[in-house]
């Protein structure tokens, strides 16, 4: 996967991968939105802005059944992956 990636289900499955927990589950919540404005009934500003968002659900069975760790971040890039799988995979295991 390249460092620039933006194609979500890319992101996912590379998520994924990097996942040791007994369960995984990666969400990627993309938004964009059009700002507007108007003077005079002539438009005079404009503009777009795209967000998104990924949520790790990480799964270990344990003694009394099975936990869950859930992190969510936006911004996220190629290099910020791997630290949250792993958070979530703490958090997991700390539950």
């Amino acid at each position: 996967m390249s460092p620039r990636t933006n194609k979500p289900h890319e992101i996912v499955e590379r998520a994924l991968a990097l996942s040791s927990a007994d369960g995984c589950v990666v969400i990627a919540d993309e938004t964009s939105t059009a700002n507007l404005r108007w003077a005079g009934n002539a438009l005079t500003t404009n503009g777009v802005t795209r967000g998104r968002t990924l949520t790790v659900i990480a799964t270990v069975d344990g003694k009394e059944g099975t936990a869950s760790g859930v992190v969510s971040r936006s911004g996220v890039t190629a290099a910020d992956l791997e630290p949250l799988v792993r958070a979530a995979e703490a958090a997991a295991r700390g539950a």
